[in-house]
């Protein structure tokens, strides 16, 4: 035997061995994980110019009641000989007013887009708005006052929305009994619409009640604005997986696999400010438009577990079998006797690397169920008829085959679930130590070594 044999044993050299092996797959797994990264950026870079040509996330059926006023006043101003003169100044501004009751009933359908190879969820929702207007939130606009001029002829109805290209259409739009044509308009950071309010109803001192329906395109989410004393909003959506944002959260939402259904009942009490307020602050010190913004409710069209998820969380995976599967082959061959070199064990470890690299590309093309299969599949069919060609046993390497695809099996099960991955990928990896370790309880490992050196020489 060589001094340097003697200095290092067969056992260790063999374990040193595998451990680089291993780390040079890590290298090679994080690779295909940086591709994952960078068609997930190049998946956005799609869906980014789907929400340029159909919609993005909408905010949407914020109803506001605008009122221009203007005050006047005599300003003194002195010239530069030391005389006075008098000048009329007149300071507009605009009182914004929220209806009385505000009621939402959308439905919204979800469909796909495509940009290459990349699907995008986008939806056409309907959005139904009614309510009224109470005319005691601007009653103290009725009372004469020196110097104020309401200038009632120009009040206006104006509707949020967060892009005006996504709103489709505009119909039944009436205003206190009429009819009315409506223009585009903009407030506090969001586009939208505007029409005229009826001037008899403004000076009747009565309540003014309107109704519309929207249609517009988005992507990803769709929010409302609850900006009424008392907002009931109700969406329906066949969408399975709904994921509900704002404060308050919906009532009794009900979700199944037609879809979901969600209610919500939104009070004034339940927002930061009241329910009018003059031009661009909706109280000292809080813009309008972070304040409209904080009271959106509504529902993120989620994907639970997409491609790229199951991708990534693959990987995630990868060197947990790497290693499982490493350790078999060496408790293997030294309790069999079956000597497997080193070079073997790299050939099996880049089988193992590129199956991520496949089940990646083909998911891309098939759906994920059937990417896996192929990939899955592939790769056993190919480590067993290696295996096979290295030990000179079928049965050995037909037990093998059975092995990995028990191993496969079990993380297939694992990237389909959502809520129960962590669980069940921690009891394969208990599963297996512990199979490994009772398998392996008897060995004498010192003598394992020194027989195998004996042997060597």
């Amino acid at each position: 035997m060589s001094d340097r044999r003697r200095f290092i044993p067969p056992l260790v050299a063999k374990t040193l061995v595998i451990g680089g092996l291993v780390l040079v797959l890590l290298v090679l797994i994080n690779q295909v994980e940086g591709l994952v990264s960078e068609r997930v950026g190049m998946r956005q870079t799609a869906a980014a110019r789907v929400a340029e040509s159909w919609g993005g996330p909408q905010t949407t059926a914020g109803v506001l009641l605008a009122i221009p006023v203007e005050v006047s006043r005599v300003v003194t101003e002195h010239t530069a000989a030391g005389r006075e003169s008098l000048r009329m100044e007149i300071e507009r501004s605009v009182l914004y007013v929220l209806p009385d009751t505000l009621s939402i009933d959308a439905e919204a359908q979800p469909s796909y887009r495509t940009v290459g190879l990349y699907s995008t969820p986008v939806y056409l929702a309907q959005v139904r708005v009614g309510g009224e207007f109470s005319s005691r939130d601007f009653a103290p606009l009725f009372v004469a006052k020196q110097g104020r001029e309401v200038k009632w002829g120009e009040a206006r109805m104006i509707v949020l929305n967060s892009e005006a290209s996504a709103l489709r259409d505009v119909n039944d739009l009436v205003v206190a009994g009429e009819s009315q044509q409506v223009s585009a308009d903009a407030y506090a950071g969001s586009a939208g619409i505007s029409t005229a309010i009826p001037l008899a109803a403004l000076r009747e001192g009565a309540n003014i009640p309107f109704r519309m329906t929207l249609t517009l395109a988005g992507t990803s989410n769709l929010r409302f604005l609850p900006l009424a004393r008392k907002a009931d909003i109700v969406l329906k959506s066949p969408w399975q997986h709904p994921k509900f944002e704002g404060a308050p959260a919906p009532l009794d939402p009900k979700i199944g696999d037609d879809g979901f259904t969600a209610r919500w009942s939104v009070l004034e009490i339940n927002r930061s400010f009241g329910q009018s307020w003059y031009d661009s602050q909706v109280r000292p010190g809080e813009p309008a438009e972070a304040a409209l913004a904080q009271s959106a409710v509504g529902v993120t069209f989620y994907e639970p577990v997409d491609i790229y998820q199951r991708n990534y969380r693959a990987v995630h995976y990868a060197i947990l079998l790497v290693v499982i599967t490493f350790l078999t082959f060496f408790l293997w061959e030294h309790v069999s006797g079956i000597a497997i070199h080193g070079m073997q064990y790299l050939m099996v470890g880049l089988a193992l690397a590129m199956f991520y690299l496949l089940l990646l590309a083909l998911s891309e093309h098939f759906s994920f169920d059937l990417a896996y299969g192929i990939s899955a599949g592939s790769l056993v069919a190919l480590i067993t008829v290696y295996l096979q060609g290295v030990l000179k046993r079928l049965p050995l390497a037909l037990g093998a085959g059975a092995g990995l695809t028990t191993l496969y099996t079990m993380l297939y099960w694992i990237l389909r679930s959502e809520d129960y991955s962590l669980l069940m990928g921690a009891l394969l990896l208990f599963a297996v130590l512990a199979i490994l370790m009772l398998a392996t309880r008897r060995i004498d490992w010192s003598n394992v070594a020194r027989v195998r050196s004996e042997a060597a020489d």
